[in-house]
């Protein structure tokens, strides 16, 4: 990219590529259409749901946690084979119960189950034949992650239908994910209805969640592969099996999963009317092309890869919400699932390294937020590959400069300083680089995308050189309100008077502002937010906020101004670098004192056994465990769960009081907190 300075002193910039193929993007404004108003709405609307998915709130605490729940796991464990053998036995019993005495019976498999022969082989003995449809009790449809797999400029087949409707069992044979069906507009209660009527089975690698009696019930260390044979043939007793996708709709989507779909005729280049439409929709006008190109080229690898992020989010439900295919893969779908903030850029750097993708001929695209690109490389590591690495792949990376990060600022109704990403003049640099450019409007971004679907096209045929190019898309406008609920139970809840009585206690003595450093997690920043701006406590603290956990907690690591810090994690990410952390805390012969302090999602829907950043129904809770390793004598970590009981904040505040170098306390999630268990035990019929 050449960048000239116009005598204005508005930039002008040119893509150009090896071929010395170049556009210039002329900065115009397209007309008005009438119909802007209608497509800020539809971007809005989609912004402000993603980020209620978000929102904390405060279980009950005095209603019982029954049935199915995520096991939270502070030490690993294991089934062993008898355990597991015993397991898969109940489940096996339970779920052909449930589905004997099921009215009706609706199958979904996701896409991690396609690679099993018992989801192919009930697959093909499902007929999309009218008669069957309307007749049979059993009905089979693939999950909306699966079909995003699979191009389509516009999905052929119809959605899931509601297992509400008709009374069904709903099983779900594969990985559900929170971030995921949020991305995907997929589930929409489904899990929920289900549920409340005890006729939900979910069976992940491992695990199940199943009807049990009268309620729902999680069981691990299941057989997978034979508890889903057990499925099949119990369907198979209940008569005919339907597709329940739409009539006449099967053998397209079995020829694109399992065969060889037809070439379909080369699509053209991107044409934009000259009236507006919005960003989001052109991004989504691009995507449509991709899957013109897979069709196009059925043997040839066509992927795109999207990270964590409320842009990128929202672009996927816009691009969704068309009917179009997200074009992803499994690595897609996985990284979707786990929502870790730059992923991809780690599957920007296999596909560009390893020898078997990289002597491909492949067509890859890659959309991600600022806020992610700084993590894991990010543009350093794109420029590092366009210089560093030959390719047989045409790739693009999308990013998306909207100089700010973390959605946490719609929960708490500001824009918090340090999420502002201030890098406005860094882009303007990097975008010096002939494979860059900046895009400052809707006609920019338009231009680009209309050169990209050509070379892309004339790539495919041969008559262009493979290469990597970065597109830095700025503009995209989405109003989105506070997205805050009933503020007022985290206001009076337990952890709020837990960190004023236990933070209060810490920065007794203190001449200055004691440093408090995160990472704005969802799991805490209400919490955070609260304390600091509205809590006395809170004003003897100064927030810093790290650019990542890790960085969160090196600085906890380092020498304070008065020997003092607190650092606030989640129970997965925050683990990251607290190793060397809590070897310099440790290390030497006293005048330091950290306060860690551990934080956990909440269960509000079903959907929460399928958490972002943990496996299906596992909470796994390394840190304390992790610390552990740390600590050589007793007196210098103090360790503590707190579960709402006022005895766990006075054995805190006690362990600050005798100046303990670390104290760590994990923050109980509401379903194990102040608890008994209720031993229940089920016979294994052999």
């Amino acid at each position: 990219l050449t960048v000239k300075r116009k005598r204005s002193g508005v930039f002008k910039r040119k893509f150009q590529d090896d071929d010395g193929g170049t556009v210039e993007v002329t900065g115009e404004e397209n007309i008005q259409s009438g119909t802007e108003g209608a497509a800020q709405k539809k971007t809005d609307d989609l912004a402000q749901a993603i980020a209620f998915e978000h929102m904390h709130e405060v279980p009950d605490s005095d209603k019982p946690f029954l049935g199915a729940i995520p096991q939270l796991l502070k030490k690993p464990r294991i089934a062993g084979d008898d355990e597991s053998y015993r397991a898969t036995r109940v489940a096996c019993q339970a779920i052909t119960a449930a589905i004997s005495s099921a009215e009706g019976i609706l199958v979904v498999f996701a896409q991690d189950s396609s690679s099993c022969s018992h989801s192919k082989k009930l697959l093909e003995l499902s007929s999309d034949q009218k008669d069957v449809i309307d007749q049979a009790k059993v009905h089979i449809s693939p999950a909306s992650d699966w079909l995003n797999t699979l191009a389509s400029s516009h999905f052929s087949v119809k959605p899931i239908p509601m297992a509400a409707d008709g009374h069904r069992l709903l099983i779900y044979v594969g990985t559900p994910g929170k971030y995921a069906t949020m991305c995907l507009r997929s589930d929409h209660g489904q899990f929920d209805e289900a549920y409340k009527a005890n006729r939900l089975i979910v069976l992940c690698k491992g695990v199940c969640m199943l009807p049990i009696g009268t309620q729902e019930q999680n069981i691990m260390g299941v057989d997978e592969t034979e508890v889903l044979k057990e499925i099949c043939l119990t369907l198979k007793e209940r008569g005919p099996i339907a597709w329940a996708s739409g009539e006449g709709t099967k053998n397209v989507f079995m020829q694109k999963a399992f065969g060889y779909p037809k070439a379909q005729d080369m699509p053209p280049s991107l044409s934009f009317p000259k009236a507006r439409t919005g960003q989001f929709a052109c991004l989504a006008e691009y995507v449509k092309f991709t899957n013109s190109l897979k069709l196009a080229n059925p043997e040839m690898c066509v992927k795109n890869y999207y990270d964590t992020g409320l842009t990128v989010s929202v672009m996927m439900a816009t691009v969704v919400q068309e009917g179009i295919s997200l074009m992803t893969d499994a690595d897609g779908l996985a990284m979707l699932r786990d929502a870790s903030i730059g992923h991809i850029m780690s599957k920007l750097n296999q596909v560009t390294t390893v020898e078997q993708f990289s002597k491909q001929k492949s067509v890859y695209n890659f959309f991600i937020g600022d806020g992610a690109c700084r993590l894991n490389g990010g543009t350093e590591l794109t420029l590092h590959l366009m210089e560093g690495h030959a390719t047989k792949s045409m790739t693009t990376v999308f990013l998306f400069n909207n100089k700010a990060w973390a959605i946490e600022d719609n929960l708490v109704a500001t824009k918090e300083k340090e999420h502002v990403l201030f890098n406005t003049q860094f882009y303007d640099v990097v975008a010096e680089h002939k494979r860059i450019c900046i895009c400052e409007t809707e006609s920019d971004l338009r231009e680009i995308l209309t050169f990209l679907s050509e070379k892309s096209i004339n790539f495919v045929e041969g008559k262009s050189k493979p290469g990597m190019f970065m597109v830095v898309v700025r503009g995209l406008k989405m109003n989105l309100p506070p997205c805050l609920g009933d503020i007022e139970p985290i206001r009076k809840s337990k952890e709020m008077a837990f960190m004023r009585e236990v933070l209060g206690t810490f920065a007794k003595g203190c001449e200055s502002r004691v440093p408090l450093y995160g990472c704005s997690a969802f799991e805490y920043i209400q919490y955070l937010h609260f304390f600091l701006e509205e809590m006395p406590e809170g004003k003897q603290y100064q927030y810093i906020c790290g650019r990542t956990d890790i960085q969160a907690a090196h600085m906890m690591g380092f020498h304070q101004p008065e020997g003092k810090c607190v650092l606030f994690i989640n129970d997965v990410y925050g683990v990251n670098s607290l190793g060397e952390s809590l070897r310099f805390v440790l290390s030497g012969f006293g005048g330091r004192q950290v306060l860690v302090m551990v934080w956990h999602p909440s269960v509000l829907k079903v959907i929460d056994n399928f958490h972002l950043h943990r496996p299906p129904m596992v909470w796994p809770s390394l840190g304390p465990h992790l610390a552990q390793y740390y600590v050589r004598k007793e007196s210098d970590a103090f360790f503590a769960d707190f579960e709402g009981e006022h005895r766990s904040t006075e054995r805190v505040k006690a362990a600050i009081e005798k100046g303990t170098p670390l104290v760590m306390v994990n923050v109980m999630p509401q379903q194990e907190c102040n608890y008994i268990a209720m031993d229940a035990r089920i016979k294994v019929k052999d």
